[in-house]
């Protein structure tokens, strides 16, 4: 009986090792482990937001959720990290676990984004890179495409296309969320020409009169008359999440 009770102890011992083995091998992989394993940046180092719905976002019905970010130059090594819940605090990187999802080249490189599978609730998000060894770690996204889905303004936006210089208007999209709003001009192959924030509902190219940040890749950037080009918009709420987005061409004069 003593010896039945010493090898069932020993089992026990071994099943708890290995079990707290595996609790330490969960959170070993976490976005915690891996910024506390190399130099890192300040929070809000990467630029980034995310949008969709739960059905269908530009044209993506498989994934119709979309992490978009910036990429700085000679960047590597991109990840996404995302929360099993949204009720808890945003900014603890304990709770945050990589998410091996497609990633998609925008702009020629500019910019990337994540393909998002649907989600039925709520969730936060962290986009990180590395730049010569040291990590770069974006602001929370809050994912809110179950309870507050992006919405097509395109309709409403006004271009008016004076020369080389188009004016773009969305006066009219009344989101409360929305603190930011970036605008991006690109070609018709798809190069980003340039890439402005704003908190107004209005910009025209290329002033930067009203414009808080600016990631064009050239300076005065300028537009070839009579030509083609793409204009998008993302409204963007403090919790980084695109409540409203536009999609538009237009010709120059």
């Amino acid at each position: 009986m003593k010896q039945l009770l010493i090898i069932t102890l020993a089992i026990f011992a071994l099943y708890s090792c290995k079990k707290k083995e595996l609790g330490s091998n969960i959170t070993s992989y976490g976005l915690k482990a891996y910024v506390d394993s190399k130099a890192f940046l300040p929070t809000g180092n990467v630029i980034a937001c995310a949008g969709g719905t739960t059905t269908s976002f530009m044209g993506d019905s498989e994934n119709p959720i979309s992490v978009f970010f910036y990429v700085e130059e000679g960047a590597t090594n991109f990840k996404y990290f995302e929360t099993n819940s949204v009720n808890v605090d945003p900014n603890d990187y304990n709770l945050y676990f990589p998410k091996d999802y497609e990633m998609t080249v925008l702009f020629n490189g500019v910019m990337r984004k994540f393909n998002h599978p649907p989600l039925t609730e709520e969730r936060w998000g962290i986009v990180t890179y590395e730049t010569e060894g040291e990590v770069h770690i974006s602001n929370p996204i809050r994912i809110k495409a179950a309870v507050e889905p992006t919405a097509d303004i395109s309709p409403i936006v006004t271009i008016i296309e004076s020369g080389v210089n188009p004016e773009f208007d969305w006066s009219f999209e009344n989101e409360p969320n929305n603190v930011i709003y970036f605008s991006v001009v690109s070609d018709l192959e798809n190069n980003l020409i340039s890439g402005t924030y704003t908190n107004e509902r209005f910009w025209t190219f290329y002033s930067l009169l009203n414009v808080i940040l600016d990631i064009t890749p050239t300076q005065n950037p300028t537009l070839m008359p009579d030509s083609e080009y793409n204009y998008t918009m993302m409204g963007v709420s403090v919790d980084n999440w695109i409540h409203t987005m536009a999609e538009r061409s237009f010709r120059t004069h």
